[in-house]
């Protein structure tokens, strides 16, 4: 696993202009922040908080006697997020880069834990869901978001491999792809009061990012990809059934992609 993480960190570095790639960032952070109470005196942890867009604001929220600490491997991630708490003069915000995984803070530490689009990049989803029901406190809420089975084609890919190839796809998200899932996998730790919202979001790709255009295999697999070995023919069999596909979602502008979210609460 620590090829893949070493992608991913590598990945989210080169985004050094992170906040500004699109308007599908900022508003799920915001919109995630303002779904749960957040007032002064709360502790609370940020997972992979990136370039701090949930964690900054939630620092200003629970000043001056609470405190934000916030996660992440990504060096170019962090780093734009201190320039951020620097020209805010933040001082209850601390940034730890660390992969999530491999940290332990004390049980009952955190009133509430955030994850904003990344606990998909997590290998063992179940067991980082465990963790946070041990570092909430009493009556404390994990709160994140996670795409929907159809967002990013990923419903495509799996079917895809399924009836092209004959293999059970371990796509990213499949962990927490529906509401079902979802709930499940909290009330397997303890979770109860489980909120789950929907918002279905769409957004047009360009043409030329040819994961949209010309998938055949390619993207993260946390869980191991057994599309790794596959030979030039079967590449050219999944590449010609996922443009037929997605054939109604192409436009002269570029293609449609579902980004349906789902935004979590679940109580301790």
């Amino acid at each position: 696993m620590a090829d893949y993480k070493q992608q991913v960190i590598d990945f989210f570095d080169s985004r050094t202009s992170y906040d500004t790639e699109g308007e599908k960032h900022p508003r799920e952070a915001k919109k995630l922040l303002s779904s749960v109470l957040v007032e002064p005196g709360q502790s609370i942890l940020d997972i992979a908080t990136g370039t701090g867009l949930l964690a900054i604001s939630a620092a200003q929220k629970v000043a001056p006697t609470g405190s934000v600490i916030g996660v992440d491997f990504s060096s170019g991630m962090l780093a734009q997020a201190r320039e951020k708490i620097a020209a805010d003069g933040i001082d209850n915000l601390e940034l730890i880069q660390k992969d999530i995984e491999s940290i332990e803070f004390d049980a009952e530490q955190f009133d509430l834990i955030f994850c904003c689009s990344a606990i998909v990049y997590i290998v063992d989803v179940p067991g980082i869901i465990g963790k946070c029901y041990s570092w909430l406190k009493p009556g404390g809420c994990l709160v994140f978001t996670t795409p929907y089975k159809t967002s990013y084609m990923a419903e495509i890919h799996v079917r895809l491999c399924r009836e092209l190839l004959n293999i059970d796809l371990p796509h990213i998200i499949r962990p927490l792809w529906t509401p079902e899932k979802c709930r499940w996998q909290l009330q397997q730790y303890g979770f109860k009061n489980i909120e789950i919202e929907v918002d279905r979001t769409k957004r047009l790709r360009s043409l030329t990012n040819r994961y949209d255009t010309h998938w055949h295999g390619q993207g993260f697999f946390p869980r191991g990809n057994p599309l790794t070995n596959l030979t030039a023919a079967q590449k050219e069999l999944l590449l010609v059934g996922y443009q037929k596909a997605i054939a109604d979602r192409v436009t002269d502008e570029g293609v449609w992609q579902d980004c349906t979210t789902l935004y979590v609460r679940a109580y301790k």
